[in-house]
């Protein structure tokens, strides 16, 4: 006789009342999910509840409202942020998670009341809900409590673990798998706008499950519809009624295993360069050679030429770089090498937070398509999600050669790597001086920014807030406390690549004439540098950045290369 498939549900924010219509609906979705796959087993269902947890930490207005510009900064929430603000139900969710991120007596309570539940019901599976999600996560990574994962199956829904604002609060930018546990399904869908994000982790006994479905109005955070999902009943449920003979995860965790270990290359590399914008005036003429060039030094460097991938001009949409910088990253693992580099255009996006009110600046490369939108540009809220994850002692290596703070009028020969904004779009960082009756720059709050930390040195960031590679939107603790955090959870916090800038934050990266053939300068002098170097014996990337920015700088280009990333990457060769 089969045995008997014990559940635990951890409800999340709203009206959980012990034996309400929320423990029924749960029921039936599990059961009617778990009958496509074996109908005649039994299924036993238990609940661990919080209402009068969560009723004595009650939050205010306007914690609700602080809370909401906390977990709505970014670009992976950005659609929802006016359905978001006008909901009273997503304004208390908002406020009770941020209260439960920030209170350690808080987490303490819900974390003791599901150990206890687990210790009592001993379940095969732990589903969390919600907030309920991080309460299991908190308890499943706790030092106290971690070994009550120990074989169980772990699965999350509708979860905030992967909001931006969550990870780097609660988890100092970076999450820790459950190596104990014997699974961990991350259901997500694109369509739930209770503050969910996607979460990406390599590791053997994790798998993020799409269970896309889109109803109006809140219904996209329904547990019910998440626990009923075809796609939850051919991956969760049948593992769970199957156990170790489940077809899905197992060739999953085969074809992982297999990817990692001979079909994914040690390095990869991805080469984009943009010369014909569709507009005659942004055209540019070395981006293209640039590519080729850079091309030619990584093989030197010992990157096999069909691990490289380049875009060039009209295929360098948006979409496409999107798609190809998944390839680059994908099933990255200790010791292999991930090189982005890309040469054309950059410019300044002005970011509106909650209230449609301007708050920050983020750098952005400029695709084919650029259309001054965050849909057409690449921009590090987008990127970040694909980079922090990775495993320290991977090696990824971004270089740039495009301004940062965008393009400016200057006349002469010379082209500048960076677009002026329509006045339009730049009339959303200016303001009216009355005393001067004159146009200036908008004060942005970044006083916050600056005292958050950009890499395990703690170095503090200076001037734009969004700059490309720095992952700012996990970074939201302040430099003791995120300090103090990751040495509690044994991590040094978000991943940090390698950043080679052609020029500085308020510089503009120009193009070089080699005779006839055009570069970029930054990159002509950078592979000029890099091949010499080889030649006596290699240099370290401190060290050929400098020697590159003195050559720019004995040119007479107003432009000094710069160089950011962990201490320890830096001290190395560029590529090994």
């Amino acid at each position: 006789m089969a045995s008997v498939l014990k559940v635990l549900c951890v409800h999340g924010v709203g009206q959980h009342p012990v034996g309400g219509a929320w423990e029924t609906e749960w029921a039936d979705a599990i059961r009617s999910a778990c009958a496509t796959v074996d109908s005649s087993r039994t299924i036993d269902i238990q609940y661990c509840h919080y209402d009068d947890i969560f009723d004595k930490h009650n939050v205010t207005l306007g914690d609700c409202l602080e809370a909401l510009a906390c977990l709505v900064v970014n670009g992976v929430t950005a659609p929802f942020r006016t359905a978001r603000g006008s909901d009273s139900s997503l304004r208390y969710t908002a406020g009770l998670t941020v209260k439960w991120i920030e209170s350690g007596t808080f987490r303490k309570e819900t974390r003791e009341r599901l150990s206890e539940r687990i210790s009592a019901f001993k379940p095969h599976v732990v589903l969390g809900h919600s907030l309920g999600s991080l309460v299991a996560y908190d308890t499943f990574t706790h030092s106290d409590t971690s070994s009550l994962c120990n074989g169980r199956m772990f699965v999350s829904l509708g979860s905030q673990i992967g909001n931006p604002f969550v990870r780097g609060q609660y988890q100092a930018g970076r999450l820790s798998a459950l190596p104990q546990a014997k699974f961990w399904y991350h259901l997500y869908n694109l369509h739930d706008s209770v503050f969910t994000a996607r979460i990406r982790l390599t590791a053997d006994n994790y798998r993020q499950i799409e269970t896309t479905f889109d109803i109006p109005g809140a219904a996209d955070h329904s547990a019910a519809e998440y626990l009923r999902h075809p796609q939850t009943a051919e991956t969760v449920w049948f593992d769970l009624l199957n156990g170790e003979t489940s077809r899905i995860s197992r060739s999953m965790r085969k074809e992982h295993r297999v990817a990692g270990r001979v079909a994914t290359p040690t390095h990869r590399a991805l080469l984009v360069g943009i010369n014909d914008y569709p507009n005659p005036k942004d055209r540019l003429a070395g981006c293209a050679n640039d590519t080729f060039l850079m091309s030619a030094m990584l093989q030197e460097v010992g990157i096999p030429a069909e691990d490289i991938r380049v875009v060039l001009d009209k295929r360098a949409t948006a979409d496409n770089i999107r798609s190809r910088i998944d390839w680059l990253l994908d099933n990255c693992r200790p010791g292999d090498q991930r090189v982005l580099y890309y040469s054309g255009h950059g410019a300044q996006l002005a970011d509106y937070g909650l209230g449609d009110r301007i708050d920050r600046v983020d750098e952005a490369l400029v695709p084919y398509d650029f259309d001054w939108s965050r849909d057409h540009a690449i921009t590090d809220d987008w990127l970040f999600e694909r980079y922090t994850q990775l495993p320290y002692d991977s090696a990824f290596t971004i270089i740039l050669d495009c301004c940062h703070s965008g393009g400016m009028a200057k006349g002469g020969p010379l082209r500048i790597r960076g677009l002026n904004p329509p006045d339009d779009v730049r009339h959303r960082r200016l303001r009216w001086n009355q005393e001067h009756k004159m146009w200036v720059e908008r004060d942005l709050d970044i006083q916050k920014t600056r005292a958050k930390t950009v890499d395990e040195t703690d170095m503090p960031l200076a001037g734009m807030t969004g700059r490309l590679g720095y992952a700012m939107p996990v970074r939201t603790q302040r430099i003791q406390a995120m300090r103090e955090r990751r040495k509690e959870l044994g991590h040094k916090g978000p991943y940090m690549p390698v950043l080679l800038y052609a020029c500085g934050e308020q510089q503009s990266a120009y193009e070089y004439e080699h005779g006839a053939t055009s570069h970029g300068a930054f990159t002509f002098a950078l592979v000029k540098n890099w091949r010499e170097s080889r030649r006596t014996g290699g240099m370290t990337a401190q060290e050929l950045v400098r020697l590159t920015s003195k050559e720019l700088e004995g040119l007479r280009y107003d432009q000094k290369a710069s160089l950011a990333g962990p201490p320890s990457q830096l001290k190395r060769p560029l590529i090994r």
